[in-house]
């Protein structure tokens, strides 16, 4: 914890959490299960691009999607809402001074995307590519401004977000990718555990993605308001997509 002290000098930091998110009562948590056979008929049907989607980046923007579409149907006007996606960036190999393989804590940012407008539907490809460009900014040069003078200059952009979903309102669809993390190798002296799972966060709008135990599929954990969360499972396209022991 010391090195990554000395690499990010402590700040002082004045940001709040965002107004609306904490304490809502009615907000459920469920899980929903894409198997790797299921992501890949996802990643084909996005793979127009001159890239190829990673499995996070296509599950995350089917998600937005599906979310924003939910707002909409339970929505008293009826469209969907401006937007922004945020992912939690692991930023170890962004940056140019390696640390030690022995270091502890977490080091990330938050990749904020600009307000989405949407007029009328909008588009699985077009959320994929602002979900590559959001987290994709975070590179090497973005984390040595971290690090130097311009480290408040980079702190305006999330500033800017969590203003706009307090005064205006805009949702904020946060993403964390826990895929990789190796949670069903990991022995405490009483065996490797057979089944990992996350808890419900009382935050809404919130996206955890972990790995299957088996077959490389993906559970995302998706914390929503109970009214949207009843249009959001039902989405034909989701569904199209999701493994049968979602729940």
């Amino acid at each position: 914890m010391e090195e990554g002290a000395q690499v990010f000098p402590p700040r002082k930091i004045e940001m709040d959490m965002i107004r609306g998110m904490m304490g809502q009562k009615s907000i459920v948590t469920k899980r929903f299960v894409f198997n790797r056979t299921n992501i890949s008929r996802l990643k084909q049907k996005l793979g127009s691009f001159d890239f190829t989607p990673t499995s996070v980046e296509a599950v995350t923007a089917l998600v937005w999607k599906s979310s924003l579409e939910a707002a909409k149907a339970s929505s008293e006007e009826g469209k969907i809402p401006a937007s922004m996606v945020s992912h939690a960036v692991n930023i170890r190999s962004r940056m140019a001074q390696t640390l030690s393989e022995h270091s502890m804590g977490n080091l990330w940012q938050q990749a904020v995307s600009p307000v989405v407008e949407a007029e009328g539907e909008v588009g699985l490809r077009d959320l994929c590519e602002r979900v590559r460009e959001t987290v994709r900014k975070i590179d090497g040069n973005y984390v040595s401004k971290l690090q130097g003078d311009e480290f408040y200059k980079v702190l305006e952009s999330l500033k800017e977000a969590r203003r706009m979903a307090a005064e205006k309102g805009v949702p904020c669809y946060s993403f964390s990718s826990w895929m990789r993390f190796g949670f069903y190798e990991t022995d405490f002296g009483w065996g490797k555990p057979s089944y990992v799972r996350t808890i419900g966060v009382p935050i809404k709008n919130v996206v955890i993605l972990m790995g299957t135990k088996v077959g490389d599929g993906m559970e995302a954990w998706i914390t929503l308001t109970s009214r949207d969360m009843l249009h959001f499972e039902k989405n034909p396209e989701l569904l199209e997509f999701l493994s049968f022991d979602s729940q």
